[in-house]
């Protein structure tokens, strides 16, 4: 007989005695599939939903005085935000606000800027602030608290330009009511004199009037346009407000499957293993 017969035989025998040992323990399988679906079902049963809810946040450019020289400040930093959220500060207050403990949101909060922006440019990236866990609602009021801490700490130059430009423009408004009041005393004094000396000295006071009127009208629309650039390019604010939406759910038909197709496994190797492990026992009982 050749060595190619032997092996072919030696594989038959091996197979038929393995499908033996199936057919004698055919109730190990059994018991391990059932095992594994009942473990499967209790899993599932103590797996709940994971949600996700993200917020953008704009952090704002910072501009000099005159506006036209790009600054770097906490606003620039890409660390910042990171930082900010992730305080025990930022936890504590927003876990108060989502009516949480701090320790459910410490891990579940991750940072990442939206690409797109030119850091050899210095611009300021938008930044995603997300927060997971088991309450939809919860997690929601956390995120936007978190994003809330975040421009509270990084908007204090930009609060202060705007309170500036706002106190100024109330200002010229002002100095042009008065001065128009003086152009209006004027011209009403210029029309009623009586001598040509003193309808001259009206006159020059009207024109002197005027280009000073002219001089605060330009500082205040300056000024007005500062306060837009301020608010819409350097302020920072919340682009899109967080919301809540599922990203997990352990699937319970899925766990069964799973857990049994294991146990179907299982049985079946024990099954396989059975003589051996029977016939090694009852050897150490015999030596004992």
């Amino acid at each position: 007989m050749s060595a190619v017969d032997d092996w072919d035989g030696e594989q038959e025998v091996d197979f038929r005695r393995y499908w033996e040992a199936l057919l004698a323990r055919w109730w190990l399988p059994l018991v391990g599939l059932v095992a594994g679906a009942i473990v499967g079902y209790l899993i599932s049963l103590g797996g709940g939903q994971v949600y996700q809810a993200q917020t953008t946040v704009y952090l704002g450019q910072p501009y000099s005085a005159s506006g036209n020289i790009q600054l770097q400040s906490l606003q620039t930093n890409p660390s910042t935000v990171r930082q900010i959220v992730t305080s025990q500060s930022s936890l504590a207050a927003a876990a108060k606000a989502a009516k949480l403990k701090s320790s459910a949101l410490r891990g579940q909060i991750s940072v990442a800027a939206v690409s797109g922006n030119l850091a050899k440019l210095g611009q300021t990236p938008l930044v995603t602030i997300t927060v997971h866990g088991a309450k939809r609602d919860k997690i929601r009021v956390a995120a936007n608290a978190l994003a809330h801490q975040v421009i509270q700490k990084v908007g204090g130059y930009a609060e202060r330009k705007i309170a500036i430009f706002h106190a100024q423009i109330s200002r010229d408004e002002k100095q042009e009511a008065a001065i128009q009041r003086q152009i209006d005393q004027a011209q009403a004094t210029a029309q009623a004199a009586s001598t040509p000396t003193d309808k001259l000295v009206a006159v020059s006071l009207v024109s002197l009037a005027q280009q000073r009127l002219a001089i605060v009208a330009q500082d205040r629309l300056s000024a007005s346009q500062l306060l837009t650039q301020a608010q819409l390019i350097e302020e920072p604010r919340v682009v899109t407000p967080a919301g809540s939406q599922k990203v997990t759910a352990r699937s319970r038909r899925n766990s069964v499957v799973v857990a049994a197709v294991i146990g179907l496994i299982l049985g079946i190797v024990a099954a396989l293993a059975w003589d051996s492990v029977a016939a090694r026992v009852a050897s150490r009982r015999i030596a004992a």
